[in-house]
């Protein structure tokens, strides 16, 4: 439901406010748009009533009701569908193809935007047109999703492009032009030689932005073979390990250094203090601050003569 992919994450929300406006829809009490490579997820919360058409986008769109029930009328290449979603149901729409929606009821949903080039292998995403449906799996991706787009404050990017990545394999996999003919991810894990040139790229870059992306060119893997094989490897999801690193590093800079809790979130990859605190807390306990006092405390470690 956007015009380009690659517009930033403000632009994008602000366009889809103005194209609200301009077809008579109310905005939304909540909208929080997040950026990844190759696609985009949007939260919007409290929809008002009402009708709008699109104009056929380079993306696919994944729409993911929360709504208790929404009542829907879907208009796409001369075929109308009306049916009542319920919580969990959804409707996948291929790139290119003009629309017409209508509500009549308060909208929540999750909109998930796929880039064709989403999966980074050289396949373009070609998605079937699906008007209702519901898949258990993708499903529980879109709340884990819905949870980390809804999370106050910054999202971790390296999670929401994971999540995304999972949502177009499978997409990919059953509902997709190519479903029966889709490469099967090798069950392998990386080589020695490949585990050791992307965890020393994480160290190395610990301090800037990572994506999955990235990751996956260090060793020369699609985004969905790498994030497999990574886990198989390494025990935990690629999101889940640089987020543990950068958590190990913030642990040394703390203790005794002379560092301020600015130039510590800078030098661990986090986009301010705030961020830097409240990702530190949630796994570790004590606030940065508080942490840091402890081991201030901590008394020196004494030799006893004749010891």
């Amino acid at each position: 439901m956007n015009k380009r992919i690659a517009d930033s994450t403000p632009s994008h929300r602000d366009q889809w406010f103005v194209l609200l406006e301009n077809q008579g829809v109310g905005r939304p009490t909540a909208l929080h748009t997040i950026e990844v490579p190759g696609g985009l997820a949007q939260l919007t919360m409290g929809e008002p009533p009402g009708r709008i058409s699109l104009e056929g986008v380079p993306a696919s769109v994944l729409m993911f009701n929360l709504s208790p029930v929404q009542a829907l009328r879907q208009t796409r290449e001369g075929r109308s569908f009306v049916s009542h979603m319920l919580d969990g149901n959804m409707t996948l729409m291929p790139f290119g193809i003009p629309s017409q929606w209508s509500w009549n009821s308060t909208c929540d949903r999750l909109d998930v935007i796929l880039s064709p080039n989403v999966l980074g292998d050289g396949d373009k995403l070609a998605v079937v047109d699906r008007f209702l449906f519901r898949d258990r799996e993708m499903e529980a991706i879109c709340h884990r999703l819905y949870q980390a787009v809804s999370l106050g404050g910054i999202p971790d990017r390296l999670h929401v492009e994971s999540l995304v990545a999972q949502l177009a394999v499978l997409i990919g996999r059953r509902h997709s032009t190519a479903s029966a003919v889709l490469r099967i991810p090798p069950s392998r894990g990386l080589t020695r030689n490949q585990a050791r040139r992307v965890l020393d790229y994480i160290e190395f870059q610990l301090s800037s932005e990572l994506t999955l992306g990235e990751l996956a060119r260090t060793v020369g893997l699609s985004l969905h073979h790498f994030a497999r094989m990574f886990k198989r490897t390494v025990g935990m999801a690629p999101h889940q390990y640089v987020l543990a690193r950068r958590l190990e590093r913030a642990k040394g800079m703390l203790r005794p250094t002379g560092a301020s809790l600015v130039e510590i979130s800078l030098a661990t990859g986090f986009a301010s203090q705030s961020h830097f605190t409240s990702t530190f807390r949630r796994p570790v306990g004590p606030t940065p601050t508080e942490f840091q006092a402890c081991g201030r405390k901590q008394p020196p470690l004494t030799t006893e003569p004749g010891n």
